[in-house]
């Protein structure tokens, strides 16, 4: 039997009415063209509440009704999709030997990359207000709107303070002690940037982008300049 990608559900309560819009809106991604109630039933949220969030997600143009699906008896359901070009996100990958920085769309397709050689011995700070610049640069050559930017997500050699956005003190960095990158970061591209291990970082993004291939539980090993790894349980 097929393996179904697993889904996030939704919670009937107004206060989570931010959750339950990345739920819908992860929702379409998946699935797209998707009804309203297919949407209910993959989320477990009512009917109004998808309702609610659907009108939300249109009328900040990050889905769109796409068409109708063969009636059965009763009122044709409109179908919803993704729309890419509706916001936009950066990720980075910061490796010792190596730093490459992405521009994607919503749907997560790649617009622009830039590679830059990661000089380990030279001053942290330096580098990642470089990687900023970088950052900035891709964003202005893509003519994307920088309002649509959702923010910067940031995969960074471990051991790492999430919570405080530092990296402490990487054995293949060797002149990285407690940098606060997601405050440099923040600085140099006026993004919100989140920051994580670059082998949990991996692992995530192998969920994220597998689809059904990836619905069940898997290790992950990550292999570069040094050594790490995943397990994600389903």
């Amino acid at each position: 039997m097929e393996a179904s990608e697993p889904m996030q559900t939704g919670a009937n309560l107004p206060r989570v009415g931010g959750y339950n819009r990345a739920v819908v809106l992860d929702a379409v991604r998946r699935r797209s063209p998707v009804s309203r109630v297919e949407l209910a039933q993959a989320t477990g949220l009512t009917n109004q509440t998808v309702s609610n969030v659907v009108r939300r997600l249109l009328e900040a143009e990050l889905i769109r009704e796409t068409g109708q699906a063969p009636s059965r008896g009763g009122k044709p359901r409109t179908l919803l999709s993704l729309c890419p070009d509706g916001a936009y996100a950066v990720g980075a990958h910061l490796d010792p030997d190596s730093t490459v920085a992405v521009l994607l769309d919503l749907s997560g397709r790649v617009l622009r990359r830039q590679r830059m050689d990661t000089a380990t011995g030279s001053d942290p700070e330096q580098l990642v207000r470089l990687l900023g610049r970088t950052v900035n640069g891709i964003i202005t050559r893509a003519g994307v709107p920088r309002e649509k930017v959702l923010g910067l997500g940031v995969a960074v050699p471990g051991p790492i303070d999430s919570g405080r956005g530092v990296v402490l003190d990487p054995p293949n960095l060797p002149a990285w002690h407690q940098v606060p990158l997601v405050d440099i970061l923040g600085g140099a591209t006026q993004l919100p940037v989140v920051m994580d291990n670059d082998a949990t970082a991996a692992a995530i993004g192998e969920r994220w982008a597998g689809g059904a291939d990836r619905a069940g539980s898997f290790l992950f090993v990550y292999m570069g300049t040094g050594i790490g790894g995943g397990v994600m349980l389903a």
